[in-house]
């Protein structure tokens, strides 16, 4: 198991290092119809792309908490105790050709507040598939890979087999502000 995850961060810490946080500089051209705001259909999974091809921000289940690229949430728990997610690196990156989007979500640290416990680990979710025409649907294929330790241990099998995820676009990019505005 412990390979499988090693491969995976290794694969994408090499895609980062080669092409950037965001993709080539030649995927700057982000199509208008694939920015915008991304709602999974039922799942709490939110993720707002910008008009420059940035992760601005996503919306995670874990704790239900919007996370930032590179920047700590804190947020408060049913009981009154505070967790928080430390995210990593976020990528999207667009292929035009294939109308293919590709989006990671990195996790570095996660730090959540239990009733007499805590859980601490990280994540990875990689989400990939077609922007439709319209440019209105996403179908996605998730991949998630988490350590949360050996109380919660991941099934191989879950890294191997992607999980369907349909998107909807939820909000057009005219209301996003590029992500070097504002953050």
């Amino acid at each position: 198991m412990r390979n499988v995850i090693s491969i995976l961060v290794c694969s994408l810490s090499a895609l980062v290092l080669l092409t950037g946080c965001n993709g080539p500089a030649s995927s700057n051209a982000f199509p208008p119809n694939v920015a915008g705001t991304w709602q999974a259909e039922g799942s709490v999974w939110k993720i707002v792309l910008s008009k420059d091809g940035k992760v601005k921000s996503a919306l995670v289940p874990m704790g239900e908490a919007e996370v930032r690229p590179n920047e700590t949430t804190k947020f408060e728990m049913k009981d009154g105790k505070f967790s928080h997610i430390t995210a990593g690196e976020c990528i999207a990156e667009y292929k035009p050709v294939e109308r293919e989007l590709f989006v990671s979500i990195e996790q570095k640290e996660i730090y959540m507040s239990l009733p007499g416990d805590s859980l601490t680990g990280n994540s990875l979710d990689i989400f990939r598939g077609p922007v439709s025409e319209d440019g209105k649907t996403w179908n996605a294929e998730q991949t998630t890979v988490f350590d949360y330790g050996p109380r919660f241990p991941q099934d191989e099998n879950d890294v191997n087999n992607p999980q369907p995820l349909t998107f909807r676009k939820v909000e057009e990019p005219n209301a996003i502000a590029d992500s070097n505005k504002n953050h």
